[in-house]
């Protein structure tokens, strides 16, 4: 497998508005693996949720041929949803969950799976395009063609999910899979990033030098921008690479 040079950095915080974090994110850079939680369900559910997902992922690497590292992500996503559920009713029912978006690089190859509607954007070229589609009711709607995408912003049910980990025993992971160009970068978000800055902010951002530099001015534009919710984020850059 050709080897291809990239780098990357993440950080979350709370917000101004949360008492607590509820997102989680794993980043491991060496295993080309990185996935944002965004739990749900209030204070302590929502960070047990994220956390539990994140763990499940801690317990063994993926494998290092692509499809199967694959397979073994949304595995993973499973596991993590009956651990969740099983800890729900372990404490008497109500909600306790999250969602969940990942990436996975394998060589010039790389996968992107979620649930629910924190986010993967990947810059190329100079633009920058939203990889991910939103596991909410307004999506329906927009797929359904009864709202316009201009309508959905500011919607009253826009954060109403129609998938999260720990909500349903059958869980679906969407994937999507493609091959890395030199200079990408990828963005991986919870929703209090992706809701307060706009893509034309992200795309600007993505600008700067470095991950480092990025991740930092992506919370700080969430911050300027009201920071009504945790706000996580991972960026990965790819380098050079030859033929």
């Amino acid at each position: 497998m050709t080897m291809i040079p990239y780098r990357s950095s993440g950080r979350s915080e709370t917000g101004l508005v949360r008492a607590q974090n509820e997102d989680s994110m794993l980043l491991d850079n060496d295993a080309g693996l990185w996935i944002v939680f965004d739990g749900m369900g209030g204070h302590q559910n929502g960070a047990a949720a994220s956390r539990m997902a994140a763990l499940t992922f801690d317990e063994a690497p993926l494998p290092e041929p692509f499809d199967a590292a694959i397979e073994t992500f949304a595995d993973r996503i499973l596991q993590a949803n009956a651990r969740i559920r099983a800890a729900a009713e372990a404490q008497g029912g109500g909600t306790m969950g999250t969602t969940a978006v990942g990436m996975i690089l394998r060589g010039r190859e790389f996968a992107i799976g979620w649930v629910g509607d924190s986010r993967a954007y990947i810059q190329r070229r100079g633009g920058l395009f939203q990889l991910t589609v939103d596991h909410t009711h307004v999506q329906d709607l927009i797929d359904e063609g009864i709202l316009t995408p201009a309508d959905a912003e500011g919607h009253p049910m826009s954060h109403v999910l129609t998938r999260a980990l720990g909500v349903a025993e059958d869980l679906q992971v969407d994937i999507i899979k493609d091959e890395v160009e030199p200079g990408d970068r990828f963005v991986l978000c919870s929703d209090g990033l992706s809701g307060p800055v706009s893509d034309a902010e992200i795309r600007t951002i993505l600008e700067l030098e470095s991950p480092q530099a990025a991740v930092d001015a992506l919370i700080e534009r969430a911050y300027a921008n009201g920071a009504p919710d945790n706000v996580t984020a991972i960026v990965i850059e790819i380098g050079a690479f030859g033929l």
